[in-house]
């Protein structure tokens, strides 16, 4: 009966040891759970914070990307807008004087033929800017004696209050059988031409343009302190016929020309 009661003993002891074993291995099987739940949670809080925080570096990179394409493209436009004022500009022909035959008499047969031409200064709508004057010109082969100043492109695109044109001084008016230095005086050197305003007062920058003309013409390095391109001396001519009219055109970066006004132009009078 001892025995009996003594391995009964036993065998219960070996139970509660087993059932305690059992509930310390389910207490750290559920401990681990728990602290690997929250370990692999914080961890997945770091990757989000860390997936957010690159999100907000690639937002901040791509609207710095994005403010330089807009000032790129800003720019593109700046320079498309400048090249096509420069083309225009470059390609524009400005009237600065007028022709009128007023009469012809004589023959070239006869060695006696005479033209009677009148000159005026005019603006880009044909408005005479002075008086016209008229010339006695030997021959029906006029020639339009003048100086001009060419600038370089750049203040040509600038729009530069002054050099943004080509500008001329008209020197004399002759006919082919004259001499250039018998030909009527136009502009006197020192005045302001009419086609650049009624003001005749010259300002310096344009007083020191035309009384260093040729050393301009004569000496690169001096042009280019002045943004010159060319200055020289131009004389167009044209063979004058009774009843016509004959415009002087300037172009914003070339020289002098001279073209016929259709018959049936209404130009305004001599003022």
């Amino acid at each position: 009966m001892f025995k009996t009661l003594t391995a009964l003993n036993r065998f219960l002891a070996t139970l509660l040891a087993l059932a305690i074993v059992g509930l310390l291995g389910a207490g750290g099987w559920y401990g681990y759970q728990v602290l690997n739940r929250d370990r692999l949670a914080q961890q997945a809080l770091e990757e989000r914070d860390a997936q957010i925080e690159s999100l907000k570096n690639d937002l901040g990179a791509s609207r710095e990307e994005n403010k330089q394409l807009v000032l790129d493209l800003e720019e593109k436009r700046r320079q498309i807008r400048k090249l096509e004022t420069a083309n225009r500009l470059l390609k524009v022909d400005h009237r600065v004087a007028q022709l009128e035959v007023v009469s012809q008499q004589g023959s070239k047969e006869n060695k006696d033929l005479v033209t009677k031409v009148g000159f005026v200064e005019v603006d880009e709508q044909g408005k005479s800017l002075d008086k016209m004057r008229v010339f006695n010109v030997e021959g029906d082969v006029v020639y339009v004696d003048a100086w001009v100043i060419k600038f370089s492109d750049k203040y040509v695109e600038q729009g530069d209050a002054l050099r943004s044109t080509s500008i001329c001084l008209f020197r004399r008016l002759f006919g082919e059988s004259q001499r250039p230095e018998d030909g009527y005086v136009l502009d006197p050197v020192g005045a302001r031409p009419a086609a650049y305003g009624l003001d005749k007062r010259v300002s310096p920058e344009e007083q020191e343009l035309w009384s260093r003309f040729w050393d301009y013409a004569n000496d690169p390095d001096k042009a280019s302190e002045a943004g010159v391109r060319a200055a020289h001396g131009e004389a167009p001519s044209i063979k004058l016929q009774p009843g016509r009219r004959y415009r002087v055109l300037l172009r914003s970066s070339g020289g002098l020309s001279i073209a016929t006004e259709p018959t049936s132009k209404k130009t305004s009078p001599p003022g």
